[in-house]
């Protein structure tokens, strides 16, 4: 009778062991590791408004009647040069002169810098931007190629053509030239504070995306750091992660380390065009792999369920067992009836 009482009680233990063993199986299995993709998307056709890189400019020079006295064979007027804020090129000056008399008297017409002016009244060899002789009216054009070539002054000089007659003679002249906008005001950038935080266990970082101009024109594309856009900025020296210059349309793929990928990137469009904005779009993303660990295989966790729910069912059985073989409570015995008295 004690052996059938200890029945359920070996089950119940055997149950146990079965359980524990099939856990064990499913986690002491061969663990794997992987390389996982990841990405986050930075931008998405994001449009990048440009202004005008180059941008024209012109100045008034000299709008004044210049009247030869009596006293002279020539009169003049001079201009300063135009205050030029940054890089320019492409000066032209253009203009007219016209004799003012209600018969119109003929003149000779110079435009001059300091030195040949000076040269010119010294009755030396001299150069002139501009020389006409014997006009009544005129219209004058001339260019200078950069802005050094540019003088400081300009001077209009009106001449009389035949000795004594004094011509009175209203000219007007501009300058113009195209300007270099700042970088700041022909630049627009996008900045990602999108920061990705990255697994220590990662790796093959890349940046990856493309820029286009709307409408095909060509632009400037740059990728930085913060510090090296700063210093692009102030036309310092600078590194960029990835730079083209003069195209309408660029895709780049950039491989990065976890420290350059984990930080801000600036993505730079530049307009190099004059007198015309841009709109870039662009889209980023970055990509990595990162390390992935699965603790058991497959066949392991299948293995170890099947042994450990073998287990569950024997302790079940075991339970079961002991409410069929719970002992009995002994009969009661019947009370011994009182002797009758004697």
């Amino acid at each position: 009778m004690v052996i059938i009482v200890r029945i359920p009680v070996v089950i119940f233990i055997i149950g146990v062991i079965i359980l524990i063993a099939g856990i064990v199986i499913g986690f002491s299995g061969p663990s794997t590791a992987s390389w996982q993709p990841r990405s986050e998307i930075l931008a998405t056709e994001k449009p990048l408004e440009v202004s005008a890189g180059w941008i024209s400019e012109s100045n008034n020079l000299i709008d004044e009647v210049i009247t030869v006295d009596s006293y002279e064979t020539y009169d003049y007027w001079f201009a300063s040069k135009p205050f030029v804020l940054e890089k320019a090129k492409d000066f032209q000056v253009s203009g007219s002169a016209i004799e003012q008399s209600s018969s119109q008297r003929s003149f000779n017409f110079y435009v001059f810098d300091s030195v040949n002016f000076d040269l010119w009244k010294a009755d030396t060899s001299y150069t002139s931007y501009y020389t006409a002789g014997g006009k009544t009216s005129l219209t004058f054009t001339f260019s200078i190629a950069t802005e050094e070539a540019v003088p400081s002054t300009f001077y209009f000089v009106v001449e009389e053509y035949t000795l004594g007659i004094k011509p009175i003679v209203r000219v007007t002249a501009t300058i113009s030239w195209t300007e270099k906008a700042s970088l700041y005001d022909c630049s627009e950038y996008f900045m990602s504070w999108e920061l990705v935080f990255a697994f220590e266990e990662s790796k093959d970082f890349a940046l990856k995306g493309s820029a286009t101009e709307a409408a095909t024109r060509k632009f400037n594309f740059y990728i930085f750091d913060s510090e090296n856009y700063y210093d692009w900025l102030s036309n310092k020296t600078y590194t960029a992660y990835y730079e083209e210059k003069e195209v309408t349309t660029t895709s780049f793929d950039v491989p990065l380390t976890k420290d350059e990928a984990t930080t801000l990137f600036y993505f730079v469009a530049e307009n190099p065009l004059l007198d015309t904005n841009e709109t870039v779009k662009l889209s980023a993303t970055l990509e990595w792999n990162e390390k992935a660990t699965i603790a058991a295989t497959l066949g392991g966790w299948i293995l170890g369920g099947a042994v450990a729910f073998i287990g569950f069912i024997v302790i079940i059985v075991a339970g079961v067992a002991a409410f069929v073989f719970k002992p009995k409570a002994p009969a009661s015995t019947p009370s011994t009836p009182p002797s009758p008295p004697v």
